[in-house]
């Protein structure tokens, strides 16, 4: 039954991690590309894909991350690594939701034919903080993964 958690966990992790790379390497870079228009229509239809999706993988992600830390204990090293993870995915969802969630929500209610003049300011803002955000998740996982080498020693 141990086994079976602690891939569940490392799927969320590794989903919730791999979305957001996809969409700093993936998206971010074409975001930038783009012309005001054709950003707002880009940006609303990945966030008809993502918005669904992203919340339940890292919400998913750090709830199996405290769940293994109590499970081995936090006194134990395996522990500490999947509290430590645990944290780093707490600080995607502290940096995402006031920033790029929030921004989600602004771009969702924008005309594709009349952009704001702000648009361009606004995209810099949330590939910003969505790279911030990333960079917490990568080593999270990384935390995961180590959480379950150091248990199978």
């Amino acid at each position: 039954m141990e086994n079976s958690f602690v891939l569940i966990v490392l799927l969320l992790a590794s989903l919730a991690t791999g979305g957001l790379i996809v969409n700093w390497i993936g998206l971010g870079c074409a975001m930038s590309r783009l012309s005001a228009s054709s950003y707002v229509e880009f940006h609303q239809h990945t966030n008809c894909t993502f918005d669904p999706y992203m919340p339940i993988v890292v919400i998913g992600a750090l709830a199996g991350g405290v769940a293994l830390a109590v499970i081995y204990g936090v006194h134990s090293i395996s522990g500490r690594l999947a509290a430590a993870g645990a944290v780093c995915y707490a600080l995607v969802i502290i940096i995402g939701v006031p920033t790029c969630v929030r921004i989600n929500h602004q771009i969702a209610s924008w005309s594709i034919q009349n952009p704001p003049s702000h648009w361009a300011q606004t995209r810099v803002r949330w590939i910003r903080f969505h790279v911030i955000r990333t960079l917490f998740s990568v080593p999270a996982f990384a935390l995961y993964a180590a959480t379950m080498i150091w248990r199978a020693t």
